[in-house]
Formats: C-alpha cells, sequence, structure tokens
C-alpha cells in the first residue's frame, strides 16, 4: 500500500469502507483498491448492488419505491414518501441472500450476468 485515502471510522457497526493506492512492484504502475465490509444482514444488498449495471441498480430502487419500499446496498426497508421527499423510513426487511432481495420484491431471480440492462 502507497496511500490511504478513507480509512474506516472506529465505532461504526453499519459498514466499514477503506480505500487505498497500492503497487505490486515498484516501477509498476499504481492501482486503487476498495474494500467494503458490511454486517451479515446486509450481504444480500450488497452484493446485488456492486453486480448490477447502474441502469439495472435504478430500475430495482424505482420498483421498490413503487412498492413503498426503499432499497439500497445497507437494506430494504418499507418507506414512506411525500411530494418525492422521504419522511418515514421502516424497520430493514432482512435478506441474507441476493436471491432473497427478489423474493421479498415479487421479482424473479436474474443472475449478475443477466443484469446488464
Amino acid at each position: 500500500m502507497t496511500d490511504h485515502l478513507t480509512m474506516p471510522k472506529p465505532g461504526s457497526h453499519l459498514s466499514e469502507t477503506y480505500m487505498g493506492i497500492y503497487q505490486l512492484e515498484a516501477g509498476n504502475i499504481h492501482r486503487r483498491i476498495d474494500m467494503k465490509i458490511y454486517p451479515r444482514e446486509h450481504f444480500g444488498y450488497a452484493v446485488l448492488y456492486f453486480t448490477g449495471s447502474d441502469y439495472f441498480n435504478r430500475s430495482m430502487r424505482l420498483f421498490a419505491r413503487k412498492k413503498g419500499l426503499t432499497l439500497s446496498d445497507h437494506g430494504l426497508h418499507p418507506a414512506f414518501r411525500f411530494k418525492n421527499q422521504k419522511i418515514w423510513e421502516g424497520e430493514n426487511i432482512p435478506c441474507y441472500t441476493e436471491e432473497d432481495v427478489f423474493k421479498v420484491l415479487g421479482l424473479d431471480y436474474r443472475k449478475p450476468e443477466e443484469r446488464s440492462v
């Protein structure tokens, strides 16, 4: 590692992020590395988020919103919106796998390679 761009925040229990720069050998080009650590109950959401294209992820969030939910890489929550602004967010609906997220939303499961919509 040659540089640290961000470090995990002490005491945070939701998710941790590390970003840094590394170089395998002197003289080689530098590469950026991003690592995210999620609690087990967020794993399905994180995998879904990082294996979908931007368009696919936006479509999934819009679909969830139309069902009165809010979807992110941290969870799926019931939510109430007024004038397109989130007013209330309920408890997370546990989804330990990405398949669980599709099931809760009432959608057929799509493998990561099928998410480049």
